[in-house]
């Protein structure tokens, strides 16, 4: 091994410096055999200090048989003598351990960056699941009972799984057996909040709608099922972002956002499936008139950084496997771990600025921007506020009358009508058939 680099180098995430052998550095290989696995070596202060070691006949067997001994699982490291600058090193070499976490004498650690640290409960409880290449969300809830979920739900995620291709079967305790998110009777938690029949408490996801930082215009908090949040914070954020419709010589018009809409939602899966369900913290999500701000309480796993994200140069571990296994099979996750990147590159496209990506009380948050093009509103009008909730009301309800309409959007008929003709006019809805019995169509793309 090449110990004059790792010297030279300095600590990091894999290499530690310390001037005798003690019970830190025990601590520290357990702390290393958690994480990446590692080097100590012994009789250095710093990378330009030198210290070195006084070492007596079986000092070297005798530091072994203590790890050993203070380690659960036992750690056998590599231990070896090195000369350096004419002093005597010890240099201890280990692997990642393949049984975790590892404890020393019933504590735990592990290594962030280049220090040491006890272990959360969490911590312990997340790594003695990823040994076993399962998840917390596999885990099944004691206190559980089928009355907790709605198989309606189950059988909606069922139809919407089968449109894509597949042929499984429909019934929903089939499902859920065959998915491993329920066992022995018991439902496990990814089960409970996919499919949760009213809220569940541990998944609320606050927005707001912000004029400034103090200054709340709009708010609400999605606490359902996931799979509802994911549509119930994509229209909030909808709702609170402008829509431009761009004239040209084309047979339609196109409807321009503020952000590109596929990146949003890209965001807003990111955090349903990555969250830390275990923290009291809650998820939320801040629209501005000028940015948005989607803030998950987790802290990033294995060593990866906000840096790696921006690079997308990573290998992501999932921290709740059931949860995106099951938006993959629902078609919204194309790629583990790709999400980030795909949100960049749509932003990029967009001419946008890049999202910032950073680690903040206890979380990660992401924050878009969007700028306004001159040249863009030149070539564009923009769509009111009631104009853009009636475009959402047909859209989900072609066959909607104005009087429903007026009721949903909260203004008079005699304010539908004049919206609409204008949307005709804007070439983004028509008419098809009669007054009684005809239904709106959007003509668009959006």
């Amino acid at each position: 091994m090449q110990y004059d680099s790792i010297i030279n180098t300095g600590e990091s995430s894999t290499a530690e410096f310390k001037s005798s052998f003690n019970q830190e550095v025990i601590e520290a290989v357990g702390a290393f055999a958690n994480k990446n696995g590692g080097i100590i070596i012994i009789g250095l202060k710093s990378s330009s200090k030198v210290l070195g070691v006084q070492l007596a006949e079986e000092s070297l067997q005798k530091w072994l048989n203590e790890i050993k001994s203070k380690t659960e699982p036992v750690l056998v490291p590599d231990i070896e003598t090195v000369k350096y600058k004419g002093k005597t090193l010890v240099a201890i070499t280990f692997k990642e351990s393949p049984i975790k976490p590892v404890a020393v004498q019933g504590r735990y650690f592990i290594r962030h960056e280049n220090s040491v640290h006890v272990m959360s409960p969490t911590e312990i409880g997340d790594c003695t699941l990823r040994t076993q290449n399962s998840s917390w969300d596999f885990v099944l809830d004691d206190s559980s009972s089928m009355d907790d979920i709605s198989l309606k739900k189950v059988v909606q995620s069922i139809q919407r799984i089968n449109q894509r291709g597949y042929h499984i079967s429909k019934d929903p305790l089939e499902f859920l057996r065959k998915n491993r998110l329920l066992r022995d009777g018991k439902l496990t938690f990814a089960a409970e909040m996919l499919f949760a029949k009213d809220w569940h408490i541990n998944t609320a996801v606050q927005m707001g709608f912000f004029q400034s930082p103090t200054i709340i215009k709009d708010k609400g908090e999605a606490h359902g099922d996931l799979i509802s949040q994911v549509e119930e914070i994509y229209e909030f954020v909808k709702k609170h972002i402008n829509c431009q419709v761009v004239i040209s010589d084309k047979l339609e018009n196109d409807l321009v956002w503020d952000y590109p809409l596929k990146a949003i939602r890209e965001l807003i899966l990111n955090m349903i499936v990555h969250r830390d369900y275990h923290s009291t913290s809650e998820s939320c999500v801040k629209v501005f008139d000028d940015h948005i701000e989607f803030f998950n309480p987790r802290k990033l796993m294995d060593g990866l950084t906000t840096d790696d994200l921006n690079s997308g140069n990573y290998l992501s571990t999932l921290r709740n496997k059931a949860i995106a296994n099951h938006f993959n099979m629902l078609g919204e996750i194309e790629k583990y771990g790709s999400g980030i990147t795909r949100v960049i590159g749509l932003f990029q496209e967009a001419g946008l600025p890049t999202p910032s990506i950073e680690e903040i009380c206890g979380g990660i948050r992401v924050t878009v921007q969007k700028t306004v093009s001159k040249d863009t509103e030149k070539d564009t009008e923009k769509v009111t506020e009631n104009q853009r909730k009636i475009l959402s009301t047909i859209t989900q309800d072609p066959q909607a009358s104005q009087e429903k309409i007026a009721l949903i959007v909260g203004i008079n008929r005699a304010n539908v009508a004049k919206n609409l003709k204008k949307l005709v006019e804007m070439g983004l809805v028509k008419r098809v058939g009669p007054d009684k019995g005809g239904h709106w169509e959007i003509t668009s793309k959006i």
